[in-house]
């Protein structure tokens, strides 16, 4: 009896769903641009996902263009209606009305899994944010960072040497994330670098499944490894400010991100919550591990095929 109650409370729940994004649709249909909505919650993720894997990501954008003789057209993503500029116009009318007329925006799944953080935050507290996160990032920061990437570097190429084959993506994949753990937090025990990997990797497939935060799904395992991870952010900065860094000495730990957070401020001299610099980053290590990891990939490969460049 208490398994039907159950299963009848989660149908009903689907209908009220569906019936709700109906009427929503139904009601804002004339003032939207043409295109389609796909399946309530589900939109038309599945089809942009199928063209990512693929390999023709753009495809996705390409035929529906074609399809409603228009380059801007609705859709829906990630639970999300959104509309989709195509083409150097829209790009133009968004870049150069940013603020204005439009404003950054991420899906709210997104928004779950980060939390307040720079992708969140937008108009003035976005720019003071920015500003805060570029001191770690300035050209004389950068020069002392050479040496943790040298021995990282290193450290890599050796657990690479001697195998007959090497699959350079996920060797590739772990030694950016370690240099980034590295770099924002002086994280340097191994086993809490591969404890952080497993909930990371977790986060990476969940962040672009069906947002539906049920027990069991992709996406409900991404909070909580994104909780997760967030808690052994918050148990480092509690050490870092238990046992603050002797800038004098020099220290990797006193060039690390975490250490940049922790003595920044604001225009009013407010500091920087626990919880900001865990979900920024938290975020940071997210948004910049895919795109480095795919282009030092591509890298190889082309060094291995024309070895006389």
């Amino acid at each position: 009896m208490e398994a039907f109650n159950t299963a009848l409370t989660f149908l009903l729940v689907i209908i009220s769903v569906a019936a709700s994004y109906y009427l929503t649709r139904k009601h804002c249909e004339t003032k939207l641009p043409p295109g389609s909505f796909g399946w309530p919650i589900i939109g038309e993720t599945f089809a942009a996902l199928a063209a990512a894997r693929n390999g023709t990501p753009d495809s996705f954008f390409i035929e529906r263009t074609q399809r409603y003789g228009n380059r801007v057209f609705k859709t829906s993503l990630v639970g999300d209606s959104i509309a989709i500029f195509c083409g150097a116009t829209g790009n133009k009318f968004l870049f150069s009305n940013e603020n204005k007329l439009v404003t950054a925006w991420w899906p709210r799944s997104l928004q779950r899994l980060f939390q307040a953080c720079i992708l969140t935050f937008v108009g003035d507290e976005a720019k003071l944010l920015r500003r805060l996160l570029m001191t770690f990032l300035k050209p004389e920061a950068l020069q002392g960072y050479v040496g943790d990437i040298d021995s990282t570097t290193r450290l890599h190429i050796q657990e690479w040497d001697g195998k007959e084959v090497v699959k350079i993506y996920p060797f590739v994949k772990t030694y950016t994330f370690e240099l980034a753990c590295r770099l924002f937090a002086s994280v340097e025990d191994r086993e809490q670098m591969s404890k952080l990997s497993r909930l990371f990797n977790i986060l990476l497939v969940g962040a672009v499944a069906i947002p539906v935060e049920f027990p069991g799904t992709r996406y409900y395992r991404a909070t909580r490894a994104a909780d997760a991870i967030r808690e052994e952010i918050r148990l480092i900065i509690r050490g870092r400010r238990v046992a603050p860094v002797d800038k004098a000495a020099g220290t990797p730990i006193d060039q690390d991100l975490t250490s940049h957070l922790l003595v920044a401020t604001d225009e009013n001299g407010r500091f920087m919550t626990e919880e900001e610099i865990a979900n920024n980053i938290l975020v940071l290590l997210f948004t910049g591990h895919d795109t480095t990891t795919r282009v030092l990939t591509m890298l190889i490969k082309y060094l291995a095929e024309f070895p006389h460049l």
